[in-house]
């Protein structure tokens, strides 16, 4: 009887660690979509950026004064 308690335990054990790894694979795989999303997005916003820099910027004096003056 001891024996059969020891694997039973055992057995509990491993399906137990089973099921933490395939937790922790799939929590894994939802890090790196959303790493792979956030980085997508920060390249996008780096290109959006330095497009807005290459461009001039607008004088104040050329443009209209406002309408209270």
């Amino acid at each position: 009887m001891e024996l059969e308690h020891r694997i039973e335990e055992l057995e509990i054990r491993i399906a137990h660690q089973e099921y933490a790894l395939q937790s922790q694979g799939e929590e894994l795989l939802r890090l790196q979509q959303a790493n792979t999303r956030l980085t997508r997005q920060l390249l996008e916003l780096s290109e959006r950026v330095q497009a807005l820099a290459a461009q001039p910027a607008s004088d104040p004096a050329d443009e209209p004064p406002p309408p209270h003056y």
